[in-house]
């Protein structure tokens, strides 16, 4: 990630373009632009991913999405909710900030609601052509090419660790592949905007938070308020592991635990040691789940 700052001139225009956030006209300093992961980007990324934020307000209805071209694949996952897929975005061969490829949606009371964006493009297997421009270096980019209910359901998006110049040539070793970024420019990411994952989205489905002392134990025992233990058990099918001592029947039980604990809570934040019964719960039933 640049990390560069952005400079004053810049400042200025990001304010006309986060408009919705601005109160009274005034300009906005780069912290306070909306997310605030976007002040860690270089300039020329903020701008691009503004742009983007505008350009998707209207994809707030799942029904616009779908009108535009978009179609729902995979599966919902905890961390990172649903793809929207628009083929056509996705094989016209460009990266461009009003047009991405993907729409990211999370169940929030039932509802579809959007939460990030995406963009991809085909991985040319025989490297006839270079990537298409955009201000993203290739570290940001990762690439998928199994089936898939393989990809929606990985916990690791970057592929088993490969992201940037050697993703892409295992996508072309392999003759096909799709090179992927994610933006959260809907949903503030603590881990940052382009990170594959998002932790808070098990609270955020929920109406809360994330609590500042949560735990990768909580986050997913959190989800199983949420979206449930089904992910996790069909992940477990797909990705066997013979050393694995969990079982999806432990695994039920855990999310009828948190369900009960859920609807008998009183509204609010979460406290210390609700975060710590969550973790050590998770622990408990799944210690093995990466």
């Amino acid at each position: 990630m640049t990390g560069h700052r952005l400079a004053v001139p810049v400042v200025l225009f990001l304010g006309s373009l986060a408009g919705s956030g601005s109160a009274g006209g005034q300009n906005h300093s780069p912290c306070d632009i909306a997310p605030a992961s976007l002040c860690t980007l270089s300039a020329a990324q903020t701008v691009f991913l503004l742009d983007s934020r505008r350009a998707t307000a209207p994809y707030e209805s799942p029904a616009a999405a779908y009108a535009d071209g978009y179609r729902p694949i995979g599966s919902d996952a905890p961390a990172m909710g649903r793809h929207w897929v628009s083929l056509g975005r996705l094989f016209d061969g460009k990266i461009e900030s009003a047009r991405p490829e993907l729409l990211t949606y999370a169940l929030v009371d039932g509802r579809e609601t959007l939460v990030g964006i995406g963009f991809a493009y085909v991985v040319d297997p025989d490297a006839s052509r270079p990537p298409p421009p955009s201000p993203f270096e290739p570290s940001f980019w990762h690439v998928h090419s199994g089936r898939l209910d393989m990809e929606s359901h990985r916990m690791n998006h970057a592929g088993g660790g490969l992201a940037g110049h050697e993703a892409i040539s295992r996508g072309r070793e392999a003759g096909h592949g799709v090179s992927v970024l994610h933006a959260w420019v809907w949903v503030e990411n603590p881990a940052g905007v382009l990170a594959p994952n998002n932790w808070t989205l098990p609270y955020f489905r929920v109406g809360l938070a994330r609590p500042a002392d949560a735990t990768p134990e909580a986050d997913r025992a959190m989800s199983l308020a949420s979206v449930g233990s089904g992910f996790f058990i069909d992940r477990a099918e797909l990705f066997p592991d013979p050393g694995s001592a969990w079982s999806p029947a432990s695994l039920r039980d855990a999310e009828t635990e948190v369900r009960e604990w859920w609807r008998a809570r009183p509204p609010g934040p979460l406290t210390s040691t609700e975060v710590e019964w969550l973790g050590e719960l998770w622990a408990h039933f799944s210690r093995t789940i990466p």
